[in-house]
């Protein structure tokens, strides 16, 4: 019964990721022209402005959508599901992923970043290095404990990439 109503859980907890993650999409894509336009232009005050607004506004974000979803992961659940303990369980894993939703931008805004500022490496190290080297690695380690080791996994390595992503950007700018 577990590995059915951990199936249901993460098909939610999957749509209800995607729907989130738009907004923060958003501001990535908005931001990756607007930087590299001024860095053309070498205004580099207005790239700075524009990596700080883009970097506050998907942590604000992230936070907003963390709390709504946390708050609202009952009612979320059972309108995708009907079964009481399928519920329950989708429950705990909306509020546990929810925490991830934070950090969810950061790395690819750092990512898109660095693709606009003709970076390729520092872009790649982020988007892949992340997913390949902390994500991953991280799911397998914590799912030998069962799906709540996942949904621990899942916004550790949010959390993780983010202050990855981070250090690549202080590092690159000390260089």
């Amino acid at each position: 019964a577990a590995g059915g109503a951990a199936l249901a859980a993460y098909a939610v907890c999957a749509r209800v990721q995607t729907f989130v993650s738009m907004p923060q999409t958003g501001i990535t894509q908005g931001a990756q022209p607007i930087v590299s336009f001024n860095a053309g232009r070498r205004q580099f005050a207005r790239v700075r402005r524009t990596r700080t607004l883009a970097l506050s506004a998907t942590v604000v974000y992230g936070a907003a959508a963390a709390g709504v979803v946390a708050l609202a992961a009952h009612p979320i659940a059972a309108a995708f599901l009907t079964s009481p303990d399928d519920i329950a369980f989708t429950v705990d894993a909306l509020r546990i992923i929810a925490t991830g939703f934070v950090f969810a931008g950061v790395a690819p805004l750092v990512s898109a970043y660095f693709q606009a500022l003709v970076s390729p490496a520092s872009s790649y190290l982020i988007s892949v290095g992340t997913l390949l080297l902390l994500k991953v690695p991280l799911v397998l380690l914590l799912g030998a404990l069962g799906p709540v080791g996942i949904w621990i996994a899942l916004p550790a390595g949010e959390a993780l990439a983010a202050t990855a992503a981070i250090a690549v950007f202080a590092w690159r700018a000390s260089a």
